[in-house]
């Protein structure tokens, strides 16, 4: 059953509305009806326990895994089933789990190639300026080559993409993953500084507290179905996080 926090119609401010949502891997489904809204300028957290479906759902989302079933509508488009790569066309940029850089370019040239569909040089150098700018680790390392980067500052690296692609909305998967707490705040802090500049962000959160935080709608997924929409408030004053994620119950 899902929480009346969760939305039963469009919103106008929603820039992407999923509807009916299946997929998996082989022919294991994993996600059974998916409803969700995220709105524009909003970040938005998925949370749920381990198995749950959330990074499932980002992939689906993010066209790295086939959308079976269901209707994906991102700013009054129909993506569903539309590649990675073709996304950033529609105005998404995806960053997934894990450390995505190419290990043997520097700083800079990855950035750079982060902008391949912009044609226009002095727009890619105007677009490296701003990148910069958000994130000036990244201009002192800019000759160095991203394999040599710590964990965290190759999450950065992967943000980056963002000024350089100038996306509407930002898919992001367990981006805190094997942070320390220092580099974890730092990550958070320049998401949610873009998120101030008007990007929407979807992002898949292991660390509860961390959603809790930053996030102005949670998302609950418990065994590859919603059974959350709402804010962070609500959500701690009326349910019982603890039951929710040991059990699958809400």
């Amino acid at each position: 059953m899902t929480h009346e926090g969760t939305a039963t119609a469009m919103q106008s401010d929603a820039l992407l509305a999923v509807r009916g949502l299946v997929s998996g891997y082989g022919r294991v489904e994993t996600l059974h009806g998916v409803d969700i809204e995220v709105k524009a300028g909003e970040i938005t957290a998925i949370i749920g326990p381990n198995g749950s479906g959330k990074s499932t759902l980002l992939k689906a989302l993010a066209g790295l895994i086939p959308t079976w079933k269901g209707d994906v509508t991102f700013d009054g488009r129909d993506i569903a089933g539309i590649s990675a790569h073709r996304l950033v066309g529609n105005g998404i940029c995806v960053v997934p789990q894990g450390r995505v850089v190419f290990p043997g370019l520097t700083v800079e040239e990855n950035l750079k190639l982060s902008a391949f569909s912009v044609r226009d040089s002095s727009i890619v150098k105007r677009r490296l300026e701003d990148a910069y700018e958000l994130f000036p680790m990244l201009r002192e390392r800019r000759a160095s080559l991203a394999g040599s980067l710590s964990g965290g500052e190759q999450v950065l690296l992967s943000i980056a993409k963002v000024p350089m692609l100038q996306p509407k909305m930002l898919l992001i998967d367990e981006p805190s993953l094997g942070l320390s707490p220092k580099m974890m705040s730092l990550v958070y802090s320049k998401i949610t500084e873009l998120a101030e500049g008007g990007l929407t962000v979807l992002v898949v959160e292991q660390n509860v507290k961390k959603a809790l935080e930053i996030a102005q709608t949670l998302i609950v997924i418990v065994l590859g179905e919603v059974r959350y929409i709402g804010s962070p408030e609500a959500l701690q004053n009326d349910v019982d996080l603890g039951t929710l994620f040991l059990e699958g119950k809400l």
